[in-house]
């Protein structure tokens, strides 16, 4: 125990269980080819973080309509050769880093060496001379040393000469939090008989193989924006599930019909392109599956509550 290289993993299981009390279910600790007390206790503290996490996601497998929004985590602008020019603040916050700590440092160095080979395919694509985009899953590392997985979008914009990467994280409303408490007082009313008892509502019980095949449709839906969405049919044959499945579990899962998410997605990845990028909103609607751009705006405005254009006038 009083070695160095242990010293510095008790370090990062400290400051893993500091996240962990404050709430933050993001960081993951590094794990190594030892085979001792401390790494048997790092593997029980990244499955917890795990399993907390998902409980959280997925509370009774069931996000409803508003329950859950989608923000920005991780903002990042690379130059041609994968330097970082700008980023949020939250790579501050949530990476440990000072504000000018990552000014033309290279992306690969916040990277963990798992994540290093995909990233090296990625710096070879920014000489393709179109435009492209894609989603995959990265790992970063903190300035404490602890794992940051994100899934991130990577968008090449050769003619601007940037490359923009940008994770989501999903976080509760304000909604969802009231109706959380709205419940909690109800049962206390019911268990003092001041309410009639809640009725069972008809629901759909998901098992494990149920929500894998759930969550490819999504991703099926998340990778194909700009295209119209197959007849469930399709999508559900795709899956390795039946059509009945498909719709009554992904309504049960996401809260929403697999039509809607798709617009919800849609909706969200032009925010992103309004807010950090130049793209012309005409050429964001075709990007994101809108025909017209009339049609983007009228449904960004109805989902947000101000304009794309509203939103590039302030993003300056």
């Amino acid at each position: 125990m009083d070695r160095p290289e242990n010293k510095k993993r008790l370090e990062k299981l400290f400051a893993q269980l500091l996240e962990l009390s404050n709430g933050n279910f993001s960081y993951r600790i590094e794990r190594t080819e030892k085979k001792d007390v401390l790494e048997a206790l790092i593997f029980l503290v990244n499955s917890a973080t795990e399993e907390i996490s998902d409980a959280f996601v997925h509370q009774g497998f069931v996000n409803r309509p508003g329950s859950r929004t989608a923000l920005v985590q991780l903002f990042f602008e690379l130059d041609p050769k994968g330097l970082v020019r700008k980023t949020n603040k939250m790579v501050g916050t949530l990476l440990q880093y000072g504000e000018d700590d990552l000014s033309h440092v290279p992306f690969a160095t916040l990277l963990s060496p798992e994540s290093h080979k995909a990233w090296s395919k990625i710096i070879k694509a920014m000489e393709i001379t179109s435009p492209w985009e894609i989603t995959f899953r990265l790992v970063f590392i903190t300035k404490q040393g602890l794992l940051f997985p994100a899934h991130c979008h990577i968008i090449h914009f050769p003619d601007e000469g940037r490359t923009v990467v940008t994770s989501f994280d999903m976080i509760q409303t304000k909604e969802m939090r009231e109706k959380q408490l709205q419940r909690k007082i109800e049962k206390q009313l019911r268990s003092h008989k001041l309410l009639p008892q809640e009725t069972l509502r008809d629901s759909t019980v998901l098992h494990t193989s149920d929500i894998e095949k759930l969550r490819v449709a999504e991703k099926y839906i998340k990778d194909h924006l700009a295209e119209p969405l197959p007849a469930l049919k399709e999508i559900a044959k795709f899956c390795g599930t039946n059509e009945y499945k498909l719709k009554k579990g992904f309504k049960e899962l996401y809260g929403l019909t697999a039509f809607q998410y798709q617009k919800m997605e849609r909706l969200q990845k032009a925010h992103v392109l309004l807010e950090h990028t130049h793209i012309k909103v005409i050429h964001i609607a075709k990007m994101v599956g809108f025909k017209k751009g009339n049609h983007l705006a009228r449904e960004f405005r109805n989902r947000y509550g101000y304009s794309p254009t509203e939103l590039r006038k302030v993003s300056k």
